[in-house]
């Protein structure tokens, strides 16, 4: 009988591993999947997720369906909090999602510009509304709101009649709305306010330290900042294709004191989040949008764009591993060290809410 050493069939197993989750294979094993739930009921237009892993639930923000939908960790329908309206506890567009204490939830009414507060049983506790920011996305740290103004990757907020070059990545709200602070960089100006507004688009992430994270949405570039506003970091990382740097494509008045624009750029990180491991995880774009379009006349014929996950160390920015997962992801989250769930749009067009092992 052959026998193999103990450091020969360790170098096998990583190795059949390896090839297993090579690119465009699955994460992992899938664990569960949901599409439909409720009474026939499926996923609108889903914009963010968030994780309460002390009551093992599955939030997801469904910015069409003017909806939160609360799953529990085996991928059962709980409930839904909130419907369309501008009361205590509805919505008009949710974006944004964050966990508070007590497993109370925060969440960002974009359509209506406010934070609705929740508690744990899905209850409405209070609304706040901010004075000076827009709200689509939310990060809570120190009783604070950190916030960003666009959500999705085709929203964002452009300010109009003004001669700034540059626009904050984030506003600090207090718990009344009020604008207690801004982060800003001055690396990017741009006088035009759509690619002004595509070039400071971020997607931000908390980490452990209690440092914010900051990935570009169109820009190869994440920037670390103190919560006081300081910047202490800067890193690219490794990309498959050269991104293109955002320009205006085409502007078109419409005679109805409508102005259309059309920019040319690539999105290159869409969602960003620390994981169990304190590790960054980026999910990341891994073709350029000119090649995905590439013989596609029809662009809502086109199917979800590829991406995967970079897994990057905090401490040295350096790419430790990447993740291969499904196409078309909006929104993922940690249920634990061994599970990771996303929300996915297949070549179908369907959406679907998928935990597997990673």
């Amino acid at each position: 009988m052959c026998r193999i050493p103990l450091r020969t069939f360790f170098w096998i197993c990583v190795l059949t591993c390896f090839c297993l989750s090579a690119p465009g294979a699955e994460t992992g094993k899938t664990l569960w999947s949901v599409s439909t739930f409720g009474e026939s009921d499926y996923f609108v237009r889903p914009s963010d997720l968030e994780i309460d892993r002390g009551q093992s639930r599955i939030y997801v923000a469904d910015a069409d369906g003017n909806r939160v939908l609360v799953f529990d960790f085996q991928g059962t329908y709980v409930r839904s909090i909130g419907k369309k309206g501008q009361g205590p506890g509805e919505f008009s567009r949710p974006t944004g999602l964050a966990m508070m204490k007590d497993s109370g939830l925060a969440v960002a009414d974009f359509g209506n510009n406010r934070i609705q507060i929740f508690d744990k049983n899905g209850t409405h506790i209070r609304t706040i509304s901010p004075k000076s920011a827009r709200v689509a996305a939310l990060v809570l740290a120190d009783d604070k709101f950190y916030t960003v103004p666009s959500f999705g990757v085709s929203g964002y907020s452009v300010t109009l009649g003004t001669e700034e070059k540059t626009q904050p990545l984030v506003s600090v709200l207090d718990d009344k709305g009020e604008n207690v602070g801004e982060i800003s960089v001055s690396a990017y100006p741009e006088s035009q306010p759509f690619i002004r507004a595509i070039k400071h688009r971020v997607c931000p992430a908390l980490s452990p330290k209690g440092l914010l994270f900051l990935p570009h949405l169109a820009l190869n570039v994440i920037h670390v900042f103190e919560l006081a506003g300081k910047k202490v970091g800067e890193f690219t990382r490794p990309l498959p294709y050269k991104p293109v740097v955002p320009h205006l494509d085409a502007i078109r008045d419409t005679g109805e004191g409508v102005v259309q624009m059309r920019s040319n750029h690539d999105i290159i990180t869409v969602a960003a989040r620390f994981g169990p491991d304190g590790n960054l995880y980026l999910l990341t774009r891994t073709e350029s949008l000119a090649e995905h379009l590439k013989g596609n006349k029809d662009a809502r014929q086109l199917p979800p764009e590829p991406n995967r996950l970079d897994v990057i160390d905090p401490q040295t920015y350096r790419v430790v591993r990447t993740i291969p997962c499904d196409a078309g992801i909006a929104a993922f989250g940690f249920l634990d060290k061994a599970r990771l769930v996303y929300i996915y749009e297949d070549s179908e067009g369907e959406l679907t809410l998928k935990c597997v092992s990673y």
